[in-house]
């Protein structure tokens, strides 16, 4: 588990993450950077992609699978069928690969493509769902090798690397007119909605920032929801990456040693 000098640590890594992903120059650049600071975070593989058109880099598509495992899910034609795809339908927050069993009915070909992706090499993951309106699901899901142990205290520093890094692709794909929709200018929260975000984004309830911003749990909650109705996003977590993402706030409001 992290401590608390291992947890500065790592939002600091992805801080770096954020300002080089931003000056990103293509997708091969962006691929690099998730690949190293998976790396630096011990884990072995990593994927953020669109659910469609999965099997072509025409939306969002980063991987480091094993392309023998790839070639499987594509000659199979059960990426449809991938149980992570399933769950990301039913949630909002990360979830682990080992949690599977709890957020769906699984199938037998299910339970297969998880056998499957064992013998393949992957070991212990972890999936963030994202839920942009307008668009297909997406996700960004992270893997240690087999054999080796996944430190789930690293799932909030890689929410972080999800959301930001699906926004840097996006970014791309708008440029190739790959998706079917114009970026909207950055929305103007107010002031009491960037404090709440603050304190959402710190981990504090909907009830402890209304206890320090002298406001009602009721009142936290509908100024959330009108930031997150703004930039039109469906997650906290998202709003938390958009804001930071157009500066709005930045990680030192966040991060307290």
């Amino acid at each position: 588990m992290q401590d608390a000098a291992s947890a500065i640590s790592a939002f600091a890594d992805v801080r770096e993450f954020v300002r080089r992903s931003k000056d990103a120059a293509d997708l091969d650049v962006l691929r690099h950077l998730i690949e190293d600071i998976s790396r630096d975070f011990g884990l072995r593989y990593f994927l953020l992609s669109h659910h469609v058109n999965v099997l072509t880099p025409d939306i969002v598509q980063l991987s480091n699978y094993p392309e023998d495992w790839s070639n499987s899910m594509r000659r199979k034609s059960q990426f449809a069928a991938d149980p992570v795809v399933r769950a990301c339908r039913r949630r909002a927050a990360p979830f682990l690969w080992s949690e599977l069993d709890q957020l769906i009915s699984m199938s037998e070909i299910q339970r297969n493509i998880l056998e499957g992706a064992a013998k393949a090499g992957f070991g212990p993951g972890f999936t963030v769902p994202v839920h942009i309106p307008g668009e297909c699901t997406g996700s960004g899901s992270f893997a240690v090798a087999a054999g080796k142990e996944l430190d789930d205290a690293l799932i909030p520093s890689l929410q972080y690397v999800t959301c930001f890094g699906f926004e840097a692709a996006r970014r791309f794909a708008l440029k190739k007119d790959q998706l079917n929709f114009e970026r909207a200018a950055v929305p103007g929260l107010t002031t009491r909605q960037l404090d709440c975000i603050v304190l959402m984004a710190q981990g504090k309830s909907d009830w402890a920032t209304g206890k320090i911003l002298g406001l009602s749990q009721r009142t936290v909650q509908e100024h959330i929801d009108k930031a997150r109705e703004s930039y039109g996003v469906g997650s906290r977590q998202q709003l938390i990456a958009r804001t930071l993402y157009d500066n709005q706030l930045g990680f030192e409001d966040i991060i307290h040693p």
